[in-house]
Order: structure tokens, then C-alpha cells, then sequence
């Protein structure tokens, strides 16, 4: 078995985990509340990892609940049995370090000692340097329109262990309860503990290609902002990433993106970006 894997199953890695889900009062598994669950929680660990081990481990189906987004609309999150959340937090445990020495620095969702205050700064570093012209994006449905076949490409080109990434693919494919378990092909659910760290793998790509072309960006999750010193340049990060994008099989939000220049008219991450006086 591999070393990530073996890692992940070790009583270090499964005790953090463990803590971190301490407050957490999902159902273990169906019919079995955390309450009585914690009566003999080593017990019910350790038949979890002999599951695992032995390759007899499914995940149970995913509950979906609705809830509002503060821009109107509502968004369906995805709840976790607590026996798939202490594998997933168990994986995410072993897997953060080598993601991050991978991940690019403008990209600042999900990760740790990275947060909304630096992605602000970071644009309006940028922006004050005179790239005030933006195409302040959006990917649309990105956490639906996934395609796990590229996805789970890029898990095994940069995880070296083929038993974490079957595990993985096994979390992926689950469906949702109330539809009898169908297998999903497309789409991350929203509300798993890996989903997080699956975007950024999944979008690292698109990091690196705008690296490679010098097109500043800062990205936070599936939300953006490109940076130009004109409306010409910025008219053309924007075609170009249309065009990367379609590699990935995904679409820039046709009504959440656009090219402007900086000012408080444009929101970014729920705060408003400086204007910039040019004097000529």
C-alpha cells in the first residue's frame, strides 16, 4: 500500500482528524447517531480502517440541503456520513503539505495562512501599480461541471499513491441519497471535506497557464480577476483564458464577467477596489 495511504490510516493522522471533528454531530453512518457511535468510538474507528484496508469500504450516499447565498439564489451543499468526513479530513491531512509546495501563490481559497484579506491586497497591489483594467470573472456551475475524468488525470499525475487515489475516485463517484446512489460523472459536491482542495488541483492548471502567458491574476476559488494596464490587453487575457478554459470543459460566467476599470463600482470578494487617478 502506498505511503500517503498508510499515512493517512495511522492513528497520528486519524486521532487530528478526529479532533478536528469534534463538534460535529452528523450521523456516523445511516442508523447510527454520533451519540451512540462514541460508546465504542476505537471500536468503530478501527472496523472503518479495516474496511479500508481489507478494499470493503463504500461511502455511504450524499444528503443535499439548500441553503441561501447572500447574492440571492440558493446553493445546494452536499452532508457527509461522519465516517466518509474522518477519511476525507484523514486524506486532506496527508495531502495539504505536497499541495501547497504545488499550488501557485496568487491563488488563495481554500488553503492555509491564505485568506480573503491577502487576495484584496494582492489586487489592489496590482491594480495601484497601474494594471487597473480587469476582467473580473466568474467560471460557471464550476463545482457541477467538474469532469471527474480529467479530475481524477490530474489526482494521479500529482498523488504517487494508487490506493489514496482509488479511495478518492470512490468519493467522487458516489451519489446522492435520495436518488439511489447514481453514479455522478460531472460536478464536486459542495460541502465534502476534499471538494476544497479537488477546485485547486482541478484549476492549477489554469494557474499555471496564466504563469507561463505573464497574466496577472489572483484567484480565489472559482472567482477572479485578470489585471492589464488597457481595455486591449485586458480584451485579450480574456479570449485567451475563454480558450483555456475549454480545455478543462468549463465557460467564463456570461453574466458575471466582464472587462472594466478598478473602481468601487467593482466588488471583488464583497469589498470595493480603488479607483486610480492617471495623470498624464
Amino acid at each position: 500500500m502506498g505511503k500517503l495511504f498508510e499515512r493517512m490510516l495511522s492513528p497520528e493522522i486519524l486521532d487530528r482528524a478526529w479532533r478536528r471533528l469534534r463538534g460535529d454531530q452528523t450521523v456516523w453512518a445511516p442508523g447510527i447517531p454520533r451519540q451512540e457511535m462514541e460508546r465504542q468510538a476505537i471500536k468503530h474507528i478501527l472496523r472503518l480502517v479495516e474496511e479500508v484496508r481489507a478494499g470493503d469500504y463504500r461511502p455511504a450516499g450524499l444528503r443535499r440541503f439548500a441553503v441561501a447565498k447572500p447574492s440571492g439564489g440558493r446553493r445546494v451543499l452536499s452532508a457527509l456520513t461522519l465516517r466518509d468526513k474522518l477519511l476525507q479530513t484523514a486524506a486532506m491531512l496527508v495531502l495539504t503539505p505536497s499541495m501547497e509546495r504545488l499550488f501557485h501563490p496568487d491563488s488563495y481559497a481554500y488553503r492555509p495562512r491564505r485568506n480573503v484579506d491577502m487576495a484584496f491586497a494582492k489586487s489592489c497591489e496590482r491594480i495601484r501599480c497601474g494594471l487597473d483594467w480587469l476582467v473580473d470573472a466568474d467560471i460557471r456551475s464550476f463545482f457541477d461541471e467538474i469532469p471527474h475524468r480529467n479530475l481524477v488525470k490530474r489526482l494521479r499525475r500529482h498523488i504517487p499513491d494508487d490506493d489514496l487515489c482509488r479511495l478518492m475516485e470512490q468519493w467522487l463517484d458516489v451519489g446522492y441519497a435520495q436518488t439511489h446512489l447514481f453514479a455522478l460523472r460531472r460536478g464536486i459536491p459542495q460541502g465534502a471535506v476534499l471538494s476544497p482542495l479537488w477546485c485547486n488541483l482541478y484549476l492549477h492548471q489554469l494557474d499555471m497557464a496564466w504563469h507561463r502567458k505573464n497574466v496577472p491574476f489572483v484567484r480565489f476559488a472559482d472567482d477572479f480577476l485578470l489585471f492589464a494596464p488597457d481595455r486591449r490587453g485586458a480584451e485579450r487575457a480574456m479570449e485567451w483564458t475563454r480558450k483555456q478554459l475549454a480545455k478543462l470543459e468549463l465557460a467564463l460566467h456570461p453574466e458575471k464577467t466582464r472587462i472594466t476599470r478598478s473602481g468601487p463600482h467593482v466588488i471583488f470578494l464583497g469589498r470595493p477596489l480603488p479607483k486610480v487617478e492617471r495623470h498624464v
